[in-house]
């Protein structure tokens, strides 16, 4: 049973890892989020990674957890801005830094039956590259850290991928 909460966590990292920022729902931001954050330039003097065909790495400690291929459109690119969350959860981040090349993020994930699983993530970007290191506890407690390396593959997406999105 053990080792099926373990892999069941490890999948759940990885998912949320490989949608880090990526076609998601937005965080929903709490008070504290909100006055503990500064307020960001606008978009367009801001520059994090570009749009077009990525590629994901994704490892659960030193276990290659798979990678991936995705399209990202603008949108997707500004959710970058805002931090790690996915559909399944509503994320509120006490710290949430994304400039001059560094991600450092800090807060929570709360699911749907309001159990909440610390964060933290730090790592590095340039417009065609990023690496993540992050830490959590799941809603269980059980803690678990994961790493997630990208690369922009090319400026345009595949039809496949364009037309899926």
């Amino acid at each position: 049973m053990r080792s099926t909460t373990l892999a069941a966590c490890a999948l759940t990292l990885a998912v949320g890892v490989a949608t880090a920022g990526f076609s998601l729902a937005p965080p929903m931001a709490s008070a504290a989020s909100r006055v503990a954050t500064p307020v960001a330039p606008p978009a367009t003097s801001k520059t994090t990674i570009l749009p077009g065909h990525w590629e994901y790495d994704y490892r659960i400690g030193p276990i290659p957890a798979g990678s991936e291929t995705r399209c990202l459109k603008p949108a997707d690119v500004e959710q970058f801005s805002r931090g790690i969350c996915t559909r399944k959860y509503r994320c509120d981040y006490t710290t949430n830094v994304v400039q001059n090349g560094k991600i450092r993020l800090k807060g929570a994930w709360t699911d749907k039956k309001d159990r909440v699983a610390p964060v933290t993530a730090e790592g590095s970007y340039t417009p065609e590259r990023f690496k993540l290191n992050i830490q959590l506890k799941t809603i269980n407690g059980l803690p678990l850290a994961g790493t997630m390396t990208a690369k922009r593959l090319s400026a345009d997406c595949p039809p496949d991928q364009t037309a899926a999105k």
